[in-house]
């Protein structure tokens, strides 16, 4: 009898587990959409909670597929991971953890998305299911992570920390890969004595990766300024870093990015020394930084996406705080839209808009605080024309 009474209350306590997580909880839709009285776009809100809500960083698939999108949102206390359902505006949670990073990779290709806890423990989710698994705790420091295009590598920079140091130094940093299937812990590069962020794998080369030389801001006695080379590439499987698109004095570039093809990567510039400073760029290269081209265009530090019909570049930084669509052909813009004027207040990462292209390229996603607090948005575009 005694174990019949044991067996029941083990149920009950496991029962009281599942039902305290917030995995699979639904949220009704907040949705609101109207038509911009300047520039005539269907702009849509997702969320319109008192809580913070944004979708993924620019260089990182935030579309599951047409209908369905992965965002952040801090509703139910933590920020925690959700999918925005687009036909009836519908949240899913699927995550539920007190101390998730704001740093994942997204391979929608094998619904799967990677993401951090605070205590570097590296987890992935299947997106479909919402099984979660914890991969594995990590040692050394992680600034910066991607995954492979085959699912078969977990890259990462990492910061060698020194204790005690009075002068508080940076770096140096490296670059490692873990095998999800090996197991190995590999180191790819020399330990650099500059900031290495925004790794990204080619989307269709798994040897592929490139990062940035990132520039600091307000990192007490770190060295801050402009970067002399802002891109670099590194062969995950020959261990062979290369600079990317060379830049000359003065040139400053920032947030690149990798086509959907895998056929470029792009960026914006702006020059900050010289004869031309001022002066401000869209631009993009072929992987080995081959045939770099350069268009003029206001845009500052903007995020960009280019479709993947390699013509439409969404960029978040028009002319001050305005969404913008550009048509390029030939390595030239022949076409600028205004979408929709943000007013991001750009006070943390939630707050950028970060626009996303969907698959099926009717919308872009993007974030606002325009309202006070990071909210998720649309602007209906069809480039298709269904």
């Amino acid at each position: 009898m005694k174990k019949y009474f044991l067996l029941f209350f083990i149920i009950l306590f496991f029962n009281s587990v599942i039902e305290a997580s917030n995995v699979g909880k639904k949220f009704p839709s907040e949705r609101k959409t109207w038509t911009d009285s300047e520039t005539g776009f269907e702009i849509t809100q997702w969320t319109n909670n008192t809580a913070k809500s944004w979708h993924l960083y620019f260089n990182i698939e935030s579309f599951m597929d047409n209908n369905h999108a992965i965002i952040f949102s801090e509703r139910e206390g933590n920020k925690n991971l959700f999918i925005l359902e687009f036909t009836t505006g519908e949240l899913t949670q699927i995550t539920d953890e007190d101390s998730i990073q704001g740093a994942v990779w997204h391979l929608p290709q094998y619904n799967k998305l990677y993401y951090m806890l605070n205590d570097n423990t590296l987890k992935s989710i299947d997106t479909k299911t919402y099984d979660t698994k914890a991969i594995k705790k990590f040692d050394v420091p992680i600034s910066s992570f991607t995954v492979t295009s085959d699912d078969k590598w977990f890259v990462f920079s990492s910061e060698k920390i020194y204790e005690n140091n009075s002068n508080k130094s940076i770096g140096p940093f490296f670059i490692y890969k873990y095998g999800f299937d090996s197991k190995e812990l590999v180191q790819i590069t020399p330990g650099y004595g500059f900031v290495i962020g925004h790794l990204q794998a080619s989307p269709t080369d798994p040897d592929l990766v490139s990062f940035c030389w990132q520039h600091l801001i307000n990192k007490d006695n770190g060295t801050q300024g402009d970067t002399p080379q802002r891109i670099w590439q590194v062969n995950i499987k020959e261990s062979e870093v290369k600079p990317i698109a060379l830049q000359e004095t003065g040139l400053h570039r920032t947030h690149e990015f990798w086509f959907y093809d895998g056929s470029k990567i792009g960026y914006s510039a702006r020059y900050t020394w010289g004869k031309n400073k001022g002066k401000q760029f869209i631009g993009f290269c072929n992987p080995d930084g081959s045939e770099n081209i350069m268009m003029s265009a206001p845009v500052g530090p903007a995020h960009s996406q280019m479709y993947k019909d390699n013509v439409h570049w969404v960029s978040d930084l028009f002319d001050g705080s305005v969404l913008v669509l550009f048509s390029i052909q030939n390595g030239q813009i022949e076409k600028s839209e205004r979408l929709f004027k943000h007013d991001s207040s750009w006070k943390g990462q939630p707050s950028h808009p970060h626009p996303h292209f969907s698959p099926d390229g009717d919308r872009i996603l993007f974030s606002t605080d325009k309202t006070g607090i990071p909210q998720v948005y649309s602007v209906k575009i069809n480039l298709n024309g269904k």
